[in-house]
């Protein structure tokens, strides 16, 4: 489990890792072109909140074990990232993307 820490806080949102590092290649790939997003997350109280994601507010992204990048995934965050309504992680389509597990592949003997 990693955890997202925003603006000058020492509170931290907890997102687990795969999500995590979805969400780290969006946010980095928006920053590096000066491009600011909302970003909206399910907080471990049950409540919604949503960060407005700029370059001037200070961002810390840390994670026990990044995981496997799925291309496909990174396009719909970017794609949802530059929409009016921004990165929500709360909509099912991005709810059941970041738990999926990915397969397991098995070996030959």
């Amino acid at each position: 489990m990693g955890h997202l820490t925003y603006g000058n806080t020492a509170e931290h949102i907890e997102i687990d890792d795969r999500t995590l590092t979805h969400l780290r290649m969006v946010a980095m790939t928006k920053l590096r072109r000066n491009e600011s997003f909302p970003l909206t997350l399910a907080m471990d109280d049950g409540a919604v909140e949503t960060l407005w994601v700029h370059a001037s507010i200070p961002l810390r992204i840390a994670m026990d074990r990044p995981s496997e990048i799925d291309r496909a995934l990174v396009t719909a965050m970017m794609n949802a990232a530059g929409s009016a309504g921004g990165l929500d992680l709360t909509r099912d389509e991005f709810a059941v993307a970041v738990s999926a597990r990915p397969p397991l592949h098995a070996m030959s003997a």
